[in-house]
């Protein structure tokens, strides 16, 4: 229950963020609404609410970009970074936030076993959310330096502590 909340107000906190800092972004979800679901989509690839996974333990012996991990070593996996190499492989531009871009591949709900069983419902719970808030408040703003947001310090989650916003 508490894992499920969290995830969901930092994530729409994070897409917020985006979204003020590239109105462009705002604007052409608003203009195109059908992009919605890929748009989030790419709000998970670019800024995901969960920054890292807890710890693993390496179940085999492998080497990993020059780097040689063995049976039982404790592994935690960056999800935005490992999210944001997926789009520099495919050719795009990791660090720049593009809600019409097609297909985005990231593993901000996990992968295999540990994949998230709320997946599904935080997808749906952003697409409506930042949908609302776009067609209804069309003059959205943020009411305070986005510099100045405050942020949770780091860790496993990322995300907004509170973000000002002026709706006219």
């Amino acid at each position: 229950m508490v894992a499920g909340h969290e995830t969901t107000v930092n994530l729409l906190g994070t897409i917020m963020v985006s979204l003020l800092r590239r109105p462009d972004q705002a604007d052409l979800l608003r203009a195109r609404p059908e992009l919605m679901p890929g748009a989030v989509e790419e709000f998970l690839r670019f800024d995901p609410s969960v920054e890292q996974t807890t710890m693993r333990y390496a179940a085999e012996d492998l080497d990993l970009g020059g780097t040689r991990i063995r049976r039982g070593d404790v592994v935690v996996v960056m999800l935005g970074s490992a999210s944001r190499d997926v789009v520099q492989r495919d050719g795009g531009d990791p660090d720049v936030l593009d809600v019409a871009r097609e297909g985005a591949r990231h593993l901000a709900f996990g992968y295999g076993i540990h994949h998230c069983l709320g997946a599904p419902l935080a997808r749906l719970e952003a697409r409506i959310a930042i949908a609302s808030l776009l067609r209804r408040f069309p003059e959205l703003r943020p009411a305070v330096p986005l510099d100045e947001v405050p942020w949770i310090p780091a860790g496993i989650m990322r995300g907004p502590r509170s973000l000002p916003v002026r709706l006219r």
